[in-house]
C-alpha cells in the first residue's frame, strides 16, 4: 500500500509536459494580448526615441626622436657635466602619447574647449536635428539665441544655466577614446544626436590637443634651451661646451619643428566626416526584445494562474 502511495506521489511530482501545453492552449488568449500590447508600446516608446550618430577618426601619434636623441646625449655626457657643476635638464619623453590622451578628456580642458568654442547650447539646449536638411534646432524654452540667456527650469543646486561640471559630464558621456590593441591608431569618437556637432567636436578637439601639445613643447625648449645658454657662459670645460652645443641644437630643432609641422601630437589617418545613417537607438531590436518578453510574461501569468487555481482545488474544504 504504501508503495503505491510513494508511486502516485511520484507521478504527481514529475513534469507532465501535456498538460503543460494544455495551461498555455488554454491562457492563449492572454498571452497573445499582453504580447501584442508589449510589442505596441515598445514601438511607441522606441519612436519616442532620438536619433544618435556616431562620429569617429582615427589618428596616430606622430612622434619625432628629439627626445631620444636628448636622452642619449644627458646619459653619455651627464657624468661629466655633473664634474663641471652643471645639472643638465631632463629630457624624458616617455608617456607622451598616453598623457594627450588624459588631458583630453580631463576637467580643466575639456571645460575650457566647450567655452572656447562655444558649445554649451548645442550639448545641453538641442531639440531637434534634420538629416535632410542637415540643420539644428535649438529649443528656445531651454535657451534663448537671440539673448542668450538660459531659459530652463532651475533645480537646485544647478540653476538655469548649466554648471561646468554639469557640461563636463554631457560632454564625456558621449566623447570617447580607445586605443586600438592591435595598432598604435587611437580612435577618437563623439555620439551627439546632432552629427554636425559631434563631426566638429571631434575635429575641434584633435586641433586643440594638437595645438596644446605644440605650445607645451616649444615652452619647454625655449626654457631649455635659454637654461643651457647660461650654462654654456658658466663653463669654460670645451667637452662640456660640445655636450651644451648639441643639446642647444635639439631643442632647437624641437622649436622648429613645432613650428613648421602641421600634424605635431598626432597624424589624422581617418578625418571624421557627418555619418548619414543613425548609430542609434536599434528600434527593431528594442521591439524583438520587448514582444519576447511580453510573451514569455504572459506565459508567466497563465502558470501562475493555474497554480492558484490548482492549489485552491486541492485545498481540503473548512
Amino acid at each position: 500500500m504504501s508503495e503505491n502511495v510513494t508511486e502516485r506521489q511520484t507521478y504527481d511530482d514529475e513534469i507532465d509536459l501535456f498538460e503543460l501545453f494544455q495551461t498555455v492552449w488554454s491562457g492563449k488568449w492572454l498571452i497573445v494580448v499582453i504580447t501584442a500590447v508589449s510589442a505596441g508600446l515598445s514601438i511607441v516608446v522606441s519612436l519616442q526615441i532620438p536619433n544618435s550618430y556616431l562620429v569617429e577618426a582615427k589618428i596616430v601619434p606622430a612622434e619625432s626622436d628629439d627626445s631620444g636623441q636628448l636622452g642619449g646625449l644627458m646619459a653619455q655626457y651627464g657624468g661629466l657635466a655633473s664634474l663641471a657643476g652643471i645639472q643638465l635638464p631632463s629630457g624624458s619623453g616617455g608617456g607622451q602619447t598616453e598623457l594627450l590622451q588624459e588631458v583630453m578628456q580631463s576637467r580643466v580642458f575639456v571645460t575650457e574647449f566647450i567655452a572656447k568654442h562655444d558649445l554649451a547650447p548645442r550639448l545641453m539646449a538641442l531639440k531637434s536635428y534634420d538629416p535632410i536638411t542637415q540643420t539644428e534646432m535649438i529649443d528656445s524654452e531651454v535657451f534663448n539665441e537671440k539673448s542668450g540667456v538660459w531659459l530652463r527650469e532651475a533645480k537646485p543646486p544647478r540653476g538655469a544655466e548649466p554648471s561646468s561640471q554639469e557640461l563636463y559630464e554631457a560632454f564625456t558621456s558621449a566623447f570617447s577614446i580607445e586605443q586600438d590593441k592591435t595598432s598604435p591608431s587611437i580612435i577618437v569618437s563623439f555620439e551627439h544626436r546632432s552629427p554636425i556637432l559631434g563631426e566638429e567636436i571631434v575635429r575641434l578637439m584633435i586641433s586643440e590637443i594638437d595645438d596644446y601639445a605644440r605650445a607645451k613643447d616649444k615652452g619647454k625648449a625655449q626654457d631649455s634651451i635659454e637654461y643651457l645658454e647660461a650654462k654654456l657662459r658658466e663653463t669654460k670645460l670645451v667637452e662640456v661646451e660640445k655636450v651644451l652645443y648639441q643639446m642647444i641644437e635639439s631643442q632647437t630643432k624641437t622649436l622648429m619643428l613645432a613650428e613648421v609641422n602641421e600634424d605635431y601630437a598626432f597624424q589624422v589617418i581617418d578625418p571624421p566626416i557627418v555619418p548619414e545613417l543613425k548609430s542609434k537607438p536599434k528600434r527593431s531590436l528594442i521591439v524583438v526584445l520587448a514582444t519576447l518578453v511580453g510573451g514569455m510574461v504572459g506565459v508567466l501569468i497563465v502558470f501562475i494562474r493555474s497554480a492558484i487555481r490548482n492549489r485552491a482545488q486541492r485545498a481540503p474544504a473548512s
